[in-house]
């Protein structure tokens, strides 16, 4: 059975497109096998296609007791954290986002003012724990307050999916950290630790790609030193 995804299509459309279809031809009854055959397909055609990406690779290990050598299976790709087609760019994160139905999307828009409201970045959710983004980091809630904070001082504009001049400009950013949501009476599990911002875009042609759901995400663009942190 030959499948492949359709060109510019992302991982999430793939697999609700192609799992109930095999289930539907009845070849295959099993729908976790459905799923590995889909998820097989996927990788193929990133690693077909990608002109970037990158990769966890694995390889199985024991220790031959008898000649006390260890020996070792060949390596093979257990993971692709992300990878850049021509169409499309792939995450791990988008993998996992689709899989639990979680997403950082635009929470709120206003037709009339033509005002988004999203979180631009989560440091820590609600229940504590340290979400990926989408190049497979995270950020300890300073390091995001500074970085917050350093916008709002500095920039306090956003561009089209990192492109071209402005398109809007700031007029919300609260930092949610654990001692302001104590000072504010929020109590814990409720909001992440994250923050939080809103746009005016006044060109309308933009905004209309927002109230689509083409551009259904915020995204932070900036420079950064990757650091092992042992989370």
């Amino acid at each position: 059975m030959n499948i492949k995804p359709n060109e510019g299509e992302s991982y999430e459309s793939f697999v609700a497109r192609c799992v109930p279809a095999i289930l539907q031809l009845g070849v295959i009854a099993d729908e976790t096998y459905a799923k590995d055959m889909v998820e097989t397909a996927w990788r193929e055609y990133i690693m077909e296609c990608a002109v970037e990406a990158t990769v966890i690779m694995k390889r199985d290990h024991k220790d031959d007791s008898i000649y006390n050598d260890p020996w070792c299976s060949p390596w093979y790709i257990a993971e692709i954290v992300s990878a850049q087609m021509p169409t499309i760019t792939y995450s791990s994160v988008e993998k996992a986002t689709a899989a639990s139905g979680e997403e950082f999307t635009i929470a709120k828009s206003v037709k009339e003012k033509q005002l988004v409201f999203g979180w631009a970045n989560i440091a820590k959710d609600k229940n504590g724990n340290f979400p990926l983004d989408w190049d497979g980091d995270v950020t300890s809630p300073d390091q995001l307050e500074n970085a917050a904070y350093s916008f709002v001082l500095k920039h306090r504009k956003t561009g089209e999916r990192h492109q071209g001049d402005a398109v809007g400009n700031m007029v919300e950013s609260v930092m949610f950290t654990k001692e302001k949501m104590d000072a504010m009476g929020i109590p814990p599990g409720i909001v992440p630790e994250g923050w939080w911002v809103g746009f005016h875009i006044p060109d309308a042609e933009v905004f209309a790609k927002v109230k689509s759901g083409e551009y259904e995400m915020l995204s932070v663009q900036g420079k950064a030193k990757r650091t092992p942190t042992g989370i």
